[in-house]
């Protein structure tokens, strides 16, 4: 069993190379529609993720609100499915959400400028010019994007275990080395490994709950860790009333042996708030 996550630039054929694989080993397959399951499964509007992962961030809103929503709901909907092995998923940014487990090959696809410009010309009918500069705002914008969301890391060819240049047209060559890859030993689940992911998914589950609770989603600043259904909750919440609702909240979320709020703080008590 493993889990290949795929980052692709614009023009490199990662689409076309992660579905290849995918048919190929007789994984799942799951590309940027997990974003639009994340705002259905939690009834957050679709058009309001798709506004925060769409918008040309700044620097300074690097820890904003929104981007931590956006994210907890992004994870919980990758864990969902990275949770039952043998998936591949095509996402970018994505590939830093499995660092650390043995069983997840990360894969980044790339290939040159030209090469790139050449392939938009022909999928999209465009002259050289237009072409050059779709792929130049792109790439622009992604990588602001992606970086606000993940950090700067998720471009740097060390944070992945295999690069692919696609210099070459042929998908199918490239599919193959993926497969390949991950059908080596290195990447076979270990009862550790699998448990690792089991854990980040329900720790995923667990924040993704609390966010979407109305009683729950503001005035709570917590750090979530899971361990064998067993989670433990760490940080600040603003009233006594939040932190009951966070604890009660967390204890239906299934897979959720039990909780530990020790570690939660009240910031501010107000008797009339309780």
């Amino acid at each position: 069993m493993a889990i290949i996550a795929i980052s692709r630039q614009m023009g490199s054929g990662g689409y076309t190379i992660a579905a290849s694989v995918a048919k190929a080993l007789g994984y799942a397959y799951a590309d940027r529609q997990m974003i639009v399951n994340a705002a259905k499964a939690y009834d957050v509007p679709e058009a309001a993720i798709a506004e925060v992962a769409e918008r040309r961030l700044s620097a300074w809103q690097r820890f904003d609100e929104e981007k931590i929503r956006y994210r907890t709901f992004l994870d919980a909907a990758y864990f969902s499915i990275a949770e039952k092995d043998n998936v591949v998923t095509a996402g970018r940014g994505i590939a830093a959400l499995v660092c650390g487990v043995r069983h997840a090959l990360r894969v980044r696809i790339i290939a040159p400028h030209e090469v790139r410009v050449e392939r938009i010309m022909k999928k999209d009918n465009l002259d050289h010019a237009k072409a050059v500069h779709k792929i130049r705002e792109y790439d622009r914008n992604v990588t602001a994007r992606i970086s606000y969301l993940f950090g700067p890391e998720w471009l740097l060819p060390e944070n992945y275990d295999l690069v692919i240049n696609t210099m070459r047209d042929d998908p199918a060559l490239y599919a193959d080395m993926v497969a390949a890859a991950a059908s080596h030993p290195q990447f076979v689940a270990t009862p550790a490994s699998t448990q690792l992911v089991r854990n980040r998914s329900l720790a995923a589950q667990v924040r993704a709950a609390i966010a979407a609770n109305r009683h729950t989603r503001s005035g709570v600043d917590l750090e979530v860790t899971a361990d064998k259904g067993q989670v433990n909750l760490k940080g600040s919440v603003r009233h006594l009333s939040i932190r009951d609702a966070v604890l009660a909240v967390v204890k239906e979320v299934p897979g959720v042996e039990s909780v530990s709020g020790e570690e939660v703080t009240v910031s501010y008590y107000h008797p009339a708030a309780v």
